[in-house]
């Protein structure tokens, strides 16, 4: 009897070993791994990347780490290591939506994921993060004055954006298929409900996760370096119709209107945004513009919380589980101004809230989640009344310990992204510049020395991580 039990209590025991090593998140929640390096880059610590996450980069969580590793060393400067990074999490991603959809991996993944925890199941990206992940990947190949890769990934992004939609409703048909398979409702509980409406403020104004303006932005900019005009109007007006109370995207939209001679487009533009009517023509002929991307600081963490959800065995009449939240008390975005011994050229707009798109991706898989963990909550049940009627006492304590030891919410995400994003695009006149770049709110500054090109577009991108301002000047 007491062989049998200890048998019992051996095989749980591996199961907790095999599980943690299938991943680097099952029992030591993503976010405490990834603050260390994010504290770092707040206080100007130079990070080595060969050392960092280097021992994760290879787990099954590894298109997130690598996301991770390509975005901080971006932030850091570190343009080779950051595109060949992101250039591994692409083509993982790539060998991850080419699996059949049951594979032995994926089977392993998906049983773990119910006698365990979603950190089971390997990463594969958010629809806003892969769209991101090639955004910023066109950057890279900014900096490397390479514009046909530029364009190449501004398409990417854009596909993305447009395949999040199709993957994302087939994880819910999915989701529901697998509720009625394991016989449990496919409706949000109340109390799940009530713990998710304090951010439905956060993305009301988001109309999906998949698709941001800055992205869109981003490839116009690109098209219009490599003179198509055209594709580059489609973004910004695309870009646009997202973020419309951006001005520096209205006298893009109504420049482009008027240099493509789309006459009723004109109209209509000039109609809705009166106040930038006299300033779209933009440069003149002896000018050169600056395009300014700034990203500030980082995106929302998900926090766990604890829910009872009743469930209908003997052996147990309820067990906790566990899901991830934002808790986001307010929005808010804080400009930089660019000026020049004391003449101020312009202030940034926002023109992505990353937080409101992490925020309603996670809402979108709230139905999907609370499904697994139904069915996790009636086999970890099931699993300790196997145990108590076959071991006794002492086997129900080993798996009841088990299940609260295991229930952990699935807090990974790309968090070195951005909270939000912002633009600014002015005319300069061409030569050696020394700019005073500041946010009052934050109380941050730096200067930055740039020779404007003539007749042509300059990009700097700046990212803020706490009280520094990183900043890199595009060729």
């Amino acid at each position: 009897m007491w062989k049998y039990k200890y048998r019992i209590i051996l095989g749980f025991c591996v199961l907790l070993l095999l599980s943690g090593c299938a991943t680097t998140s099952i029992f030591s929640s993503y976010t405490s791994q990834l603050n260390p390096a994010i504290q770092n880059l707040k206080e100007n610590k130079t990070l080595d990347l060969k050392k960092e996450l280097a021992n994760k980069v290879n787990s099954s969580d590894k298109i997130l780490y690598l996301m991770e590793r390509g975005r901080i060393a971006q932030i850091q400067g570190d343009t080779d290591t950051s595109k060949s990074d992101f250039e591994a999490a692409i083509q993982a991603i790539k060998e991850s939506d080419e699996k059949a959809l049951i594979s032995a991996s994926g089977a392993t993944a998906q049983t773990s994921a119910v006698m365990v925890n979603d950190n089971a199941i390997p990463y594969k990206g958010d629809g806003y993060e892969r769209v991101m992940l090639h955004h910023f990947q066109a950057m890279n190949y900014l900096e490397k004055n390479d514009l046909e890769g530029a364009g190449v990934e501004a398409r990417r992004a854009n596909a993305e954006q447009e395949q999040a939609l199709k993957r994302h409703e087939k994880e819910i048909e999915q989701a529901k298929d697998s509720a009625r398979q394991n016989h449990v409702s496919n409706s949000t509980p109340d109390a799940v409900t009530n713990a998710y409406l304090n951010t439905d403020r956060i993305f009301s104004k988001v109309k999906n996760s998949f698709q941001n303006a800055y992205s869109f932005y981003l490839s116009g900019i690109v098209y219009e370096m490599l003179k198509q005009p055209n594709d580059a109007y489609i973004d910004y007006k695309k870009a646009l119709e997202i973020f419309p109370d951006n001005t520096y995207l209205q006298k893009d939209v109504l420049r482009l209107a008027k240099q493509l001679n789309m006459k009723d487009d004109f109209d209509r533009f000039k109609s809705l945004y009166p106040k930038v009517i006299e300033s779209f023509l933009g440069n003149n002929a002896n000018n050169s513009e600056l395009v300014l991307f700034f990203e500030d600081d980082f995106v929302a963490q998900k926090e766990q919380i604890k829910i009872p959800i009743l469930i209908s065995t003997q052996a147990i009449n309820f067990t906790a589980v566990a899901f991830p939240i934002y808790n986001i008390k307010s929005v808010s975005f804080s400009p930089i101004a660019l000026s020049e011994k004391g003449a101020l050229y312009g202030v940034t707009e926002p023109i992505c809230d990353v937080n409101a798109l992490a925020v309603k991706s996670l809402k979108e898989k709230v139905p999907a989640i609370v499904i697994r963990c139904l069915i996790r909550s009636c086999a970890k049940a099931a699993a300790a009344k196997v145990a108590e009627d076959k071991g006794g006492v002492l086997g129900s304590f080993f798996v009841s310990i088990y299940n609260i030891f295991s229930e952990n919410a699935d807090l990974r995400s790309w968090v070195t992204l951005p909270s939000n994003a912002q633009i600014m695009r002015i005319s300069l006149p061409a030569g050696e510049h020394d700019f005073l770049l500041a946010c009052k709110d934050l109380g941050v500054s730096c200067n930055i020395k740039i020779n404007i090109k003539e007749n042509s577009k300059n990009i700097i991108r700046v990212a803020r991580a706490g009280n520094k301002l990183y900043y890199k000047v595009m060729p």
